[in-house]
């Protein structure tokens, strides 16, 4: 497990305080983005306009030209509000991106200089990330404790194989088979218990940091200088997922 010196504003990125990732919806505007004030989309599309009518034109032409009239003005109207919608999405892209590295900066100070409670919170992620490396180190003693006790047999019954072959000897060789499957099979039964141990133990410890980061996350999110610049962030979010849909 990371100690908390790697808990940085990345990885709380990636759950809660955060939901926008580089390869979600609007990503992030601060590597290489376009868009915002001041960049050129190039000029405006505006669909040509129809020729005038010719001199003594016919009836179905009059009313064929009414008709490319109208489709005509229906398209310009549709093409404006594209342009429209893709001008807001440009703003509210550059309100998300703005919004987004206030917050930034909102929690990598809050992480700098923590409050009690923030400091609560890292304490006990740090001390149950101890806990684990203790855990674990313990369980992984026992599983190399069944290899130290069984391995033995095992290349004991290796040896006795090639020498077998060796000499040619094959009652011995069938006998020394057997005895290889049944101390490979010792070993596995022995090593049954410790690998379930550690798998379980892994899995509490697990639960236990998931809760801790998210009680750390929780103490990050509702502090005073963080709370109103997330929900900033939240809702631009929302918007710029309704501008994506729109256009």
């Amino acid at each position: 497990m990371p100690n908390v010196s790697s808990f940085r504003i990345d990885s709380l990125e990636s759950r809660r305080m955060l939901s926008i990732s580089h390869g979600d919806g609007f990503g992030d505007h601060d590597d290489g983005d376009h868009s915002g004030p001041g960049h050129d989309d190039g000029p405006q599309l505006v669909l040509p306009t129809l020729p005038a009518l010719p001199a003594a034109p016919g009836v179905k032409t009059t009313a064929d030209y009414a008709t490319a009239q109208t489709d005509l003005a229906a398209a310009q109207a549709a093409l404006t509000k594209v342009q429209a919608d893709a001008t807001k999405l440009q703003t509210d892209g550059a309100t998300f991106a703005t919004d987004r590295a206030a917050l930034r900066t909102a929690v990598k100070t809050l992480l700098a200089a923590p409050t009690a409670a923030i400091q609560a919170a890292e304490d006990k992620l740090k001390a149950d990330e101890l806990a684990e490396q203790a855990g674990l180190k313990a369980d992984y003693a026992a599983i190399q404790a069944v290899f130290t006790k069984d391995n033995p047999a095992i290349v004991t019954d290796l040896k006795n194989i090639a020498t077998d072959f060796l000499t040619h000897n094959t009652t011995q060789l069938a006998i020394d088979k057997a005895q290889l499957t049944t101390d490979r099979a010792t070993l596995a039964s022995d090593l049954a218990a410790p690998k379930a141990q550690l798998e379980a133990d892994d899995k509490a410890f697990d639960a236990t940091e998931d809760a801790d980061r998210q009680a750390l996350l929780d103490a990050i999110n509702t502090d005073p200088t963080v709370a109103p610049l997330y929900a900033a962030v939240q809702a631009d979010q929302a918007t710029y997922t309704a501008d994506l849909a729109q256009l």
